[in-house]
C-alpha cells in the first residue's frame, strides 16, 4: 500500500458520493399540505426534477470516480508506467463516460433519432424498428466504453 491515508481519503470520497446518490434516488416531490397543484403546474415540476435528479446522478458518478481514482492511484499505488498511455485514470474516465451516457440514455437517443432523422430524410417520429435499432446501437456502445474501462484498472490493478 503506497499511502494508507489517501486510500481512506478515496474511499469516504466514494462513501459520500455513494450516500448523495441514494438520497437522490430516495427523493420525493414535497408539496404543501391541502394544496393541489395544477396538472400543467405538475408535468413541470416532474420534468424539471427528471433533468435535476439526472445530473444530480451524472455529479455523483463523477465524484465516485474521482474518489475510486484517489484510492487507486494514490492510496494502493499504481501510478502510471512512464511511457505508457494507458492509466487507470483512462479507465476510470471510459467507465464514468459509459455510466453517465446510461443516465442520459433518453437524451442521447432522441438526439441519435434526430440526426438520423436529418441525414436519411426520415420521419420525424421514428418508427418502432428505428428506435430499437438506436437503443441496441446506443447500448454496445456503452459496453464498448465500460467494459475495456473495467479492463484496463483490473490489469493496472493486477500488474502493478
Amino acid at each position: 500500500m503506497h499511502d494508507p491515508f489517501l486510500l481512506l481519503i478515496g474511499v469516504a470520497i466514494v462513501a459520500v458520493a455513494i450516500a448523495l446518490g441514494v438520497g437522490l434516488a430516495r427523493g420525493g416531490s414535497r408539496t404543501a399540505a391541502g394544496r393541489q397543484p395544477s396538472e400543467a403546474i405538475r408535468q413541470n415540476q416532474a420534468a424539471a426534477k427528471g433533468v435535476r435528479h439526472r445530473w444530480g446522478l451524472a455529479g455523483c458518478v463523477a465524484v465516485a470516480a474521482a474518489g475510486l481514482d484517489v484510492a487507486v492511484v494514490y492510496g494502493i499505488g499504481t501510478s502510471p508506467s512512464a511511457g505508457s498511455g494507458i492509466t487507470v485514470e483512462l479507465g476510470f474516465v471510459m467507465m464514468v463516460l459509459a455510466v453517465v451516457w446510461f443516465i442520459f440514455r433518453q437524451e442521447v437517443l432522441s438526439y441519435q433519432l434526430r440526426i438520423a432523422a436529418a441525414l436519411y430524410e426520415t420521419a420525424v417520429p421514428a418508427e418502432p424498428e428505428q428506435v430499437r435499432a438506436a437503443e441496441a446501437v446506443g447500448s454496445f456502445l456503452r459496453l464498448v466504453l465500460f467494459l475495456p474501462g473495467l479492463f484496463v484498472v483490473l490489469a493496472k490493478l493486477i500488474l502493478r
